[in-house]
């Protein structure tokens, strides 16, 4: 038995041909995002953030966040590799996209341009640090009636902490802002009297202090900012459909913590 075949029309053709090409494309597109995901992330770290991240005595990366982070890509399969950047390349490398991932990031908007946050993992309490014996009353001021007295605070400039410190201190104050690379660095200054207090995490600021042998460190009473900070990857590297794997891995990693 014959069976006959129509031949296609030049519109019928044109479409096919079109459909094919997309096809195609689509095709090429997540061969080559799936070969670019299978290689290792590049974590951008700094030395002295512990303990969420810090180099230890073996000379490798090691941290809480760090662990949770390399966990958590664990169950999709990935490595992590750890990249040394100063605060200000960092922040200058973020705001490009050009870090595959970074952790402990505060919300931007600016920054989401170029990169995907992860759903939130911990909460972040910003405060100044100082000694108690030079300076007791500082326990209940805040870090904007030190600048308003000349007092000189030690900070990372290109991180964020709120837009009440951008407006109140760095805008208003900067001139008594000192930007030193590092926490130790910052927390150094400060034991040797080069400033009369620190900005910073709570709990980094309280491991240097320690580290240090700063007897008399405290913490402001009343913090600076307080937010809920995320794993945030550039979105050269990764797209929604793997932002939403790894939240439920994350989701699972925190669980696992919990109980």
């Amino acid at each position: 038995m014959w069976i006959g075949i129509t031949p296609l029309t030049q519109t019928q053709g044109k479409t096919l041909r079109d459909l094919l090409i997309f096809i195609l494309a689509v095709c090429l597109y997540a061969v080559g995002f799936t070969a670019r995901s299978e290689e290792p992330f590049d974590l951008a770290v700094t030395v002295d953030w512990k303990p969420y991240l810090y180099i230890n005595k073996q000379g490798e990366p090691d941290g809480e966040d760090l662990r949770l982070l390399r966990r958590t890509l664990k169950r999709l399969g990935y490595e992590l590799n750890a990249q040394r950047l100063p605060e200000k390349r960092l922040a200058l490398a973020l705001k490009q996209g050009e870090v595959d991932v970074i952790l402990g990031a505060a919300y931007t908007k600016a920054r989401e341009a170029q990169n995907f946050y992860s759903m939130p993992y911990r909460k972040e309490t910003i405060v100044f640090g100082f000694r108690f014996s030079r300076n007791p009353y500082f326990s209940d001021v805040n870090v904007s009636s030190l600048l308003q007295q000349n007092y000189l605070v030690a900070v990372n400039k290109s991180g964020w902490f709120g837009e009440d410190f951008q407006r109140k201190a760095l805008d208003a104050h900067d001139r008594y802002l000192i930007h030193a690379e590092g926490t130790m660095r910052r927390m150094q200054l400060l034991k040797m009297g080069r400033v009369d207090a620190v900005v910073g995490d709570q709990k980094v600021l309280e491991a240097a202090a320690q580290q240090l042998g700063i007897d008399d460190f405290k913490v402001s009473k009343q913090v600076i900012h307080e937010t809920r900070v995320h794993f945030l990857f550039s979105r050269n590297r990764v797209d929604k459909a793997f932002m939403q794997r790894f939240n439920q891995a994350l989701v699972a990693e925190l669980t696992r913590q919990t109980f």
